[in-house]
């Protein structure tokens, strides 16, 4: 893995971490954060990846501290926000294409998964002295009022 990262050499790395990650070991929360903003990156076909390995770093953060803790906490949780936002907009553009009942209930689902994510981050955000502009402007957008993010 630090080899083909070293070289640059994205597309072994992403094999080996995702090999390591799911079958090795989850623990780390340096590489669960890479792996999740290298694949936020990859587009919202990805979102889902993302917001898996953004909670497995989340759940190990302990092992940050200071700066490292709060700059990387709040960016985990603004990496899923935006995920939640790609998997909405995705939906939001199925049920717009096909109005169907189901593809109302998947966007429903999509934006109230959205709001709660946008919701922590924003929590987050203002607890550790952050800019949460961006946080509220989301949680806002996917809760449709203000009362729901504190507003």
């Amino acid at each position: 893995m630090a080899n083909a990262y070293a070289s640059g050499d994205k597309r072994t790395w992403e094999k080996l971490i995702k090999r390591h990650l799911d079958e090795i070991d989850r623990s780390d929360p340096d590489l669960c954060y890479k792996y999740a903003l290298h694949l936020s990156r990859k587009g919202p076909g990805r979102a889902n990846g993302v917001i898996r390995w953004a909670t497995v770093a989340l759940e190990n953060r302990f092992n940050w501290q200071g700066n490292t803790y709060k700059s990387r906490v709040n960016s985990l949780y603004k990496l899923k926000a935006q995920a939640g936002q790609r998997l909405w907009q995705a939906a939001s553009t199925t049920y717009n294409g096909n109005p169907s009942p189901d593809n109302k209930a998947k966007m429903e689902k999509a934006r109230n998964q959205t709001k709660v994510m946008a919701r922590e981050w924003l929590d987050y955000a203002k607890e550790s002295g952050r800019d949460h502009t961006k946080a509220l402007q989301l949680c806002v957008s996917a809760a449709g009022t203000d009362d729901y993010c504190g507003g």
